[in-house]
């Protein structure tokens, strides 16, 4: 049975449309090749940029520049600072990219060790890799709890910072940094005592902190970085013992107490030990 004239319009070529509609696709066209034109200028440069230099380098009207970037910022993946109302780009992008191959490999050797992880722990278990200062969270598996903590796979966040108005590092984070020469050590924590403005003794803590990481093997976490909710984490590492990796489990506070958060700490290293095995062999 043929299709509606409607329905088959759909599969026309620009070519083979009225020049009404010929000239609505090519307007269409032309609108978001601009906005990918925007998205590399913005991307060469580390700061802002302003719209007429943007409007400048692709020979755009500054409208027409301003419009993009209205467009680029309502879908995220653009913002506009407060202070000079330049533009940059936001890690949208970024996450995008991430959520596709590049950890495809590393997710199909790791998810059947997550899997057994959640159903020995009863929580929910993340896999985090290391890129420069920042933790990129490329496996999860959840809890069958209807109350859980989860992770957004791609969103990455700094070793170096307290994100979601947490009030000290997470346990992902202690573990991360407890692989670094204990100089890079201590000018990340100094930043994180800036940041909460804490005193000059927060940083000797932190360090302490740092060293029983090292010591032990793995780092807890309790309530510091979200309230009601604790963590464990321990390191995954190469043959060289370098840093691939952080496993991590996590869950409301009422389900890890103390002992719990023990006993999952030992199911977590065993759970290291064979994901580096996998990514070693």
């Amino acid at each position: 049975m043929a299709a509606p004239e409607k329905e088959r319009a759909t599969d026309l070529a620009p070519k083979d449309l009225a020049p009404k509609e010929r000239r609505a696709a090519t307007a269409g066209d032309k609108t978001l090749t601009k906005g990918l034109q925007l998205l590399e200028a913005l991307s060469e440069w580390e700061s802002s940029r302003g719209i007429s230099e943007l409007a400048h380098e692709l020979s755009l009207t500054k409208s027409n520049v301003h419009r993009l970037l209205q467009t680029l910022s309502r879908c995220g993946y653009v913002t506009q600072e407060a202070s000079t109302e330049r533009y940059l780009l936001t890690s949208r992008l970024w996450q995008v990219a991430r959520r596709g191959r590049p950890y495809d490999a590393l997710r199909r050797l790791a998810r059947p060790v997550l899997r057994d992880l959640v159903e020995e722990t009863s929580e929910s278990v993340l896999l985090c890799v290391l890129e420069n200062d920042e933790l990129v969270p490329v496996d999860q598996v959840e809890t069958h709890y209807p109350v859980r903590v989860f992770f957004s796979i791609g969103q990455s966040f700094p070793i170096d910072r307290v994100v979601m108005m947490g009030k000290a590092l997470t346990a992902l984070q202690l573990v991360a940094l407890a692989s670094r020469p204990q100089m890079e050590a201590r000018l990340a924590v100094r930043k994180v005592e800036k940041q909460l403005q804490k005193s000059a003794g927060f940083v000797e803590l932190e360090l302490a902190k740092l060293a029983e990481v090292r010591k032990n093997g793995f780092a807890m976490s309790k309530g510091e970085w979200i309230d009601g909710a604790n963590a464990v984490a321990v390191p995954v590492t190469d043959a060289a013992h370098n840093l691939i990796g952080v496993l991590s489990c996590f869950g409301p506070a009422e389900r890890l107490s103390d002992a719990r958060l023990r006993k999952i700490q030992r199911m977590l290293a065993l759970g290291a030990q064979e994901l580096s095995r996998r990514l070693c062999a």
